[in-house]
């Protein structure tokens, strides 16, 4: 009987002579889940699709597309009884044998097709033309071997990803996209890379034998969203269980080989900080906003604007793609795409934007919060003086300079000589959660941030302490008189607050004890 690696290189055969492709990432989860005895439930759990997908939709489809080629009824349960019987002496048609007509095996037929796994359409791509050159001299002229792009989330890391695997097919023999999403152990990817680099030759699920196919034929290899498996705190390692991909990572980059592995990540793994450098081959793109060429975005969801109304809705999502996308869509369907009205609103968070920016806000540490809620609340270029000035208990500078880092290493934060800040819609998000969490804290007594934060800071200039009542005390007051209806009840809360405050011993060194 077949071993797992040689059940997949034998399910990828067969479905290559009849769809002229490979099993897709889904396929994937489900044969090495029915591998394992595994049931669908405990397949989705594992792989992050749904239920109703699996078992419903692609499986099925999966075991028909198997009956047909393998000419008997496959099922979970016999695949790999029906896949072990195709690889029998026995099954080989005459031409296998060799004795008739010579024609082309499934290999060399392989070898002349890449596998583009789940890489999505890229046919409305805007501009990167800078990026594309700069990545396309680092992998075909300087021979690059490890390539990261980085950028928050939307910012179109994975276009720019396939839009240039697109331009570079032609001067590799074999290329191979996989996602990461849904953080596939290393052996599992393993088993789909090596039998593809080989042409079904090694079903070794080795990094061994990775980097033998990476020196013997001119590769290049995507894998999409390392941050899957990447630790969220503290940066920089891999999550438990998934190690083994920083040792990928060091033997790509460490040795000598002709192939490339292109990776797409919202953060920088220390194994790669650690390696890169402008005249090295491990190296770094950080993907910026789009500039001018949003503007032919906004002109195919059919905004209308001027072009300095265009500019500002460009500026206020950093010119992130898919912010701009969402935000495009709402606009359109809510102000009949009139970005002057939106403007007014004075808002750019939608549902979409929200939830791409809870994703990355969710993976910060305790200090990376604080540095974010104090550059939402300072609103302007901050130094790391100023931010060791703000923080309540100290935090030593060197813990400062080290958050700061991570934030930048995550996209989340602009920098300039020194100094720091958010784009605008990431400070309005952080705005929102700062507000949300203290009208919690003054609603319950419970006093956390509400005593480590000042609102409105007396040593900033006129028109920051003006944005500071807008943004920050009326929306906190508004939400306490909702909770608080009566005058009564909300003097009575008010006792309680100063009560909880006094009790606290901390708030003597916090912002909460000026009110006492």
């Amino acid at each position: 009987m077949m071993e797992s690696a040689q059940i997949l290189a034998a399910a990828n055969a067969v479905i290559f002579s009849q769809d002229s492709r490979y099993l897709s990432d889904v396929e994937t989860a489900i044969l090495q889940g029915a591998i394992a005895d595994k049931t669908y439930e405990q397949i989705a759990a594992e792989s992050g699709y749904s239920i109703n997908y699996l078992k419903r939709d692609v499986g099925p489809k999966l075991w028909r597309l198997l009956s047909d080629v393998l000419g008997e009824k496959v099922s979970k349960s016999n695949f790999r009884q029906a896949l072990n019987r195709s690889q029998s002496p026995a099954a080989q048609s005459p031409a296998d044998s060799g004795s008739n007509l010579p024609s082309a095996s499934p290999a060399q037929v392989m070898r002349q097709s890449n596998d583009w796994g789940e890489a999505p359409d890229v046919s409305f791509f805007l501009g990167r033309a800078a990026e594309l050159e700069t990545l396309t001299q680092w992998i075909l002229r300087d021979g690059c071997r490890l390539v990261t792009l980085l950028g928050i989330g939307g910012i179109g890391k994975t276009a720019l990803g396939v839009k240039l695997a697109q331009q570079l097919e032609s001067g590799f023999e074999k290329l191979i996209w996989r996602s990461l999403r849904n953080a596939p152990p290393l052996e599992a990817l393993l088993m789909q890379l090596v039998p593809l680099l080989s042409d079904q030759q090694d079903t070794r699920p080795e990094l061994e034998a990775l980097l033998q196919h990476l020196r013997s034929r001119k590769c290049l290899l995507i894998l999409d969203n390392l941050e899957a498996v990447l630790q969220p705190d503290p940066l920089g390692p891999f999550r438990p269980g998934y190690e083994d991909y920083e040792q990928l990572l060091q033997l790509v980059g460490d040795t000598a080989h002709q192939s490339c592995l292109l990776i797409t990540s919202r953060e920088k793994p220390v194994v790669i900080a650690t390696r890169e450098g402008t005249e090295l081959p491990v190296r770094s793109l950080v993907i910026p906003g789009l500039q001018a060429e949003a503007d032919a975005l906004l002109t195919a969801k059919g905004l209308s604007g001027s072009v300095d109304i265009r500019r500002q809705l460009i500026e206020a999502y950093g010119g992130n793609p898919l912010a701009l996308k969402i935000a495009a869509t709402s606009i359109q369907d809510l102000f009949d795409g009139n970005i002057s009205v939106f403007l007014s609103q004075e808002t750019t968070l939608f549902n979409g934007v929200r939830q791409l920016l809870d994703q990355q806000f969710e993976r910060l540490s305790t200090l990376e919060h604080t540095l974010m809620y104090w550059l939402a609340v300072n609103r302007a270029w901050t130094t790391v003086a100023e931010l060791y000035d703000d923080i309540v208990p100290p935090v030593p500078q060197s813990r400062i300079l080290e958050g700061l880092e991570a934030l930048c290493r995550r996209n989340l934060l602009e920098k300039q000589r020194g100094h720091y800040t958010q784009q605008p819609v990431v400070m309005e998000y952080v705005c929102d959660r700062l507000i949300e969490q203290m009208v919690s804290e003054l609603t319950t007594s419970e006093l956390d941030l509400f005593i480590r934060h000042a609102l409105l800071k007396t040593t900033v200039a006129e028109y920051v302490r003006e944005s500071q009542v807008r943004i920050f005390l009326e929306p906190l007051a508004q939400e306490f008189r909702r909770t608080f209806t009566a005058i009564a009840a909300i003097e009575q809360q008010v006792l309680h607050l100063l009560t909880a405050l006094r009790r606290l011993e901390s708030h003597k060194s916090g912002y909460g004890g000026e009110i006492c």
